[in-house]
Parts: C-alpha cells; sequence; structure tokens
C-alpha cells in the first residue's frame, strides 16, 4: 500500500514545480522593455505607470476581478484591460502565462508583476493612486 504514496508525492511536487516555474517566469520580465508599449502610451495619453490587466474570458478568478476592473477602468485612462484570447500575441510578448496577471509599465520599463486575483487597494497601488 505503501507504493501508492510515491506517485502521489511526485504528483504534488510536479505542481509544486510548475507553479514555481510560472512565478519564476513573471518575475524574469521585470526590468525589460514592454512590448508595443510606445504605440499603447500614444492611446493613453496619461502619465505615470500604465497597469496592464491579462485575462482569459473562462478563467475563475478573471470573471472574479472583471467587474473591479472594469470599474476602475472608468476613473483611470491609464488601466489596459488585455484579452489572452483576442491577442494572444502581445500576452505571448509580455511574458504571460497564468491569468489573471498584472503587468505595471513606466517609462517603457516592466516594474512589476503580479499573478493572480488580487485587491482592489492593490490594483490601485499599482496603478499609482491612494
Amino acid at each position: 500500500m505503501h507504493w501508492l504514496l510515491y506517485p502521489f508525492i511526485g504528483l504534488i511536487a510536479l505542481i509544486l514545480l510548475m507553479q514555481l516555474v510560472t512565478v519564476w517566469r513573471a518575475k524574469q520580465t521585470i526590468g525589460r522593455r514592454a512590448p508595443e508599449d510606445d504605440a499603447i502610451a500614444a492611446q493613453t495619453n496619461t502619465a505615470g505607470p500604465r497597469l496592464y490587466y491579462f485575462y482569459a474570458p473562462n478563467c475563475g478568478p478573471c470573471k472574479a476581478m472583471t467587474p473591479l476592473i472594469d470599474r476602475l477602468m472608468a476613473s483611470h485612462d491609464n488601466l489596459i484591460k488585455v484579452n489572452v484570447a483576442q491577442s494572444p500575441q502581445l500576452a505571448r510578448d509580455f511574458g504571460i502565462s497564468a491569468t489573471p496577471s498584472f503587468v505595471q509599465v513606466e517609462e517603457g520599463i516592466i516594474r512589476q508583476v503580479k499573478l493572480g486575483a488580487i485587491s482592489e487597494r492593490q490594483v490601485r497601488a499599482l496603478l499609482g493612486t491612494p
């Protein structure tokens, strides 16, 4: 019976390793130049940091975050919502491998990356507003 324990432990280790690789890949993008940011910056006409929200329409945590993001978009021009299903190349260029993902870009450089659902306070902090 104890032989069943080894595949179970291996599966748990594999899942944890996949999570760690996802976080590591996200952190590797910090400090890099943001792709297509100049074109998007010209469209937003806002000074200060821009926050990209990468989401998928069939993602459970994304469905929970999207109403908050939609509400904040009404008052923040620097919040950019990106559907990874409609813009897969942009998501790939940013190195997005999990949704929801938040990428803060300041002066064309990726400054912060947050994976998963975050609070309104954290979103506002990334936007640069209290």
